[in-house]
């Protein structure tokens, strides 16, 4: 199975705000999610990629990237797709009423209608081409917004479990008894092939990477609330919707490699199939070790005052040497262990390990192809645990 979806915390409730952590209870304007419509073998594709990148870095803070490969453009090898069961997220996705793609790359700027704008003129919806993106996108941030959004990921090396907190504050009523909320995972430095990418994005295209020439951010990679999102029933002033998701990060995706490190998680509050009104987006962080189910941002104690963390193998896949960096807090030892992935230990070292910045060498030409986990413990047990695939 490729992921099992957990719910650790649910509550949606009003007056409660001993409980909120993390949205911001002022009133403010609303948030653009921009979904993006594109495909590997669509020419004009990374202009998009470009044109909603701009877009973002000219309103820090203010602009959730979603890109969704899906359609035509998006078949073949790799398979960027998302699937739900048995059924293609972002092709139901732009397929429903009201959003009359007519072409690619397309987006939805919070799946408003926006007519003068539409890529379909004799039957306007809510595609739009890239040229409009931030002109109605600027549109959407003035307008107040009655929810603030707010969303974090923490991920447990030991337990290889991603926890996404996520929070919407009512600051005001809104029109309708009941909201969706959606959350999801994308994914930055996907390196792989892409047309046109060479003369409309060329910061990100590097030739001695062929085939696998152009790096793909903020690609969606998973949907942790189903096609059309999760109920908020409870919408008026004062009220706060909280929930703790808890996703186990597979390895692989569709042969791609998972890094956690290059993860993002978002969240965004709609009305319905249509029409959102505000959104988050932010970087996953990687804790140093365990962490606590019902307060991921803190991880737990892993006794006395030994704390390890920044631990990053690379290369990830390797062919022969890797390298794993760590940070020690004190001057300890620690044990080395290097697993299969049907728990064998296949080999075992102790090592020292000083204040500060360390690196360890692991020679793994002699191991078959497959995947590995690096384990790191000290006399209270495992403190964290990484994965590495040997090519």
């Amino acid at each position: 199975m490729k992921k099992i979806l957990l719910v650790g915390i649910c509550a949606a409730f009003a007056g409660a705000l001993s409980a909120q952590k993390i949205a911001d209870t002022n009133p403010a304007n609303k948030n653009v999610v921009l979904e993006e419509f594109t495909g590997k073998t669509c020419g004009y594709c990374p202009d998009g990629h470009k044109k909603g990148d701009e877009f973002s870095a000219a309103n820090p803070g203010r602009v959730v990237l979603i890109n969704i490969h899906c359609g035509n453009y998006a078949s073949g090898t790799p398979n960027y797709n998302v699937m739900l069961g048995g059924s293609n997220y972002g092709n139901d996705l732009y397929r429903q009423p009201g959003v009359n793609l007519r072409g690619f790359p397309a987006g939805t700027v919070n799946r408003t209608l926006f007519s003068a704008s539409s890529q379909d003129q004799g039957n306007p919806g809510t595609a739009q081409s890239r040229g409009s993106w931030s002109s109605t996108g600027a549109t959407v941030m003035t307008e107040a917004s009655p929810v603030n959004v707010a969303v974090r990921g923490y991920y447990d090396p030991t337990t290889f479990k991603l926890y996404v907190q996520v929070e919407a504050y009512y600051t005001a009523d809104e029109a309708n008894a009941l909201n969706k909320i959606n959350v999801g995972v994308m994914q930055d430095k996907i390196w792989g092939p892409q047309s046109g990418g060479s003369n409309f994005y060329p910061a990100k295209y590097d030739a001695s990477k062929a085939p696998n020439s152009y790096r793909h951010d903020h690609m969606l990679r998973e949907v942790l609330t189903g096609q059309w999102g999760e109920d908020i029933t409870t919408t008026s002033k004062g009220s706060l919707y909280s929930k703790i998701y808890v996703w186990d990060v597979p390895q692989m995706i569709n042969s791609i490699p998972v890094v956690p490190a290059d993860l993002s998680v978002y969240a965004f509050v709609a009305e319905g199939q249509q029409t959102v009104i505000s959104g988050d987006v932010s970087h996953v962080v990687v804790q140093g070790g365990k962490v606590d189910p019902e307060n991921p941002q803190n991880p737990l104690s892993i006794g006395e005052a030994k704390v390890i963390n920044n631990v990053n193998v690379y290369p990830n896949p390797t062919l022969n040497v890797a390298t794993l960096d760590l940070y020690s807090d004190v001057n300890t030892e620690l044990t080395f262990k290097i697993v299969s992935v049907t728990g064998q230990v296949i080999t075992s070292f102790n090592q020292q390990v000083d204040l500060g910045n360390n690196k360890v060498e692991l020679d793994l030409s002699a191991y078959e192809s497959g995947y590995y986990f690096i384990e790191l413990s000290d006399e209270t047990g495992v403190i964290t645990r990484q994965r590495l695939i040997k090519r």
